[in-house]
């Protein structure tokens, strides 16, 4: 099943490297429960008592990136989370503009999936870390550390991803935690290479991991960019990650109200019946990560397939967004 979809073709993954395996992720994985009574952050513009419940409801649409919560993520096969951490007060929270859930809360889901999937490689990328600051950050890891412990992988010193899936699940190394070095909202940038002798365990979201993000809206521009980005060398102790999303513009989310695309979902909708195909067209320049928006079993189950048959149009993606104009234009 795709809840141990490694485990399952483990023949085919044992001496492949991390960087070397198709697994799918997606984006803002904690964004799942963002709904229009989500309480506000500074990251959104203060236009005012009056105007902060608007943009709060209309921000709400466009913050929520996906259906499920982290531990339904992990059952269809998810193996990479994109989480945005946020800082208020004494709580640590997952953030897309509006506060989701705790995230040590979330942090306890995936130990317990990993526990109870010993075979299974969770990568946690913690790339936007806000409100911030370098005590706030050691205790996070702290929390980390407390909550993995043992399972935490370290990057090896030629580089983190060129250990393998069988020397991972051997050494019950299966748990992957990067952290980005620029935490944003406060000024200088953290001591990351100051705390690495006392978290042996810690990724750099920069370093170690290759996200580049097209942050647009044409379906045809995104594509480009994608092959121009994945054709470039990589390091050689990075993963990379392909970001098959389109992203709104404040401009979107205004004409949203007065026409299709109304929300994130249906902007996803509009790129899906492209995916199936281009991942298969971007199989020969190493596809690695693959993460994207709502996600879709038929899709995960095609990234997953690549580990064993390599490219091999799954048209059950296809068939399910024929119809994608009649959707958007539905209220």
């Amino acid at each position: 099943t795709q809840e141990n979809w490694m485990l399952g073709i483990a023949e085919h993954l044992n001496h492949k490297k991390l960087s070397e395996i198709v697994l799918p992720g997606s984006h803002d994985s904690g964004s799942y429960c963002i709904d229009g009574n989500s309480k506000r952050t500074d990251l959104l513009p203060d236009l005012g008592k009056c105007l902060n419940p608007v943009v709060d409801k209309v921000g709400a649409v466009w913050s929520k990136t996906q259906a499920h919560n982290l531990t339904e993520q992990l059952k269809m096969g998810i193996r990479y989370l994109d989480l945005r951490v946020y800082l208020d007060g004494d709580t640590f929270f997952l953030v897309h503009g509006l506060e989701a859930a705790p995230l040590f809360t979330e942090l306890n889901a995936i130990s317990t999936f990993v526990a109870e999937h010993p075979q299974e490689i969770v990568i946690i990328d913690m790339n936007h870390i806000y409100k911030c600051n370098d005590a706030d950050i050691c205790m996070l890891l702290d929390k980390i550390e407390q909550e993995f412990g043992e399972k935490l992988c370290p990057p090896s010193p030629s580089g983190s991803a060129v250990l393998t899936y069988g020397e991972l699940v051997e050494t019950g190394k299966t748990v992957v935690v990067a952290l980005t070095e620029y935490p944003e909202l406060f000024q200088s940038k953290y001591k990351h290479l100051e705390l690495l002798p006392k978290f042996s365990w810690l990724w750099s979201s920069e370093t170690n991991i290759v996200s580049p993000w097209a942050n647009t809206t044409d379906v045809a521009t995104l594509k480009n960019y994608l092959q121009t980005t994945m054709a470039e060398p990589r390091p050689s102790n990075a993963l990379h990650v392909t970001q098959s999303i389109l992203t709104p513009q404040m401009s979107d989310t205004i004409l949203g109200l007065l026409r299709p695309p109304r929300n994130l979902k249906q902007m996803a909708d509009i790129l899906y019946p492209y995916l199936s195909t281009w991942f298969n067209e971007f199989s020969h320049l190493h596809l690695n990560i693959a993460i994207v928006d709502f996600l879709d079993t038929d899709l995960i189950a095609q990234l997953i397939n690549f580990n064993v048959t390599g490219p091999v149009m799954t048209s059950n993606v296809n068939k399910k967004y024929e119809e994608k104009d009649r959707l958007l234009e539905s209220p």
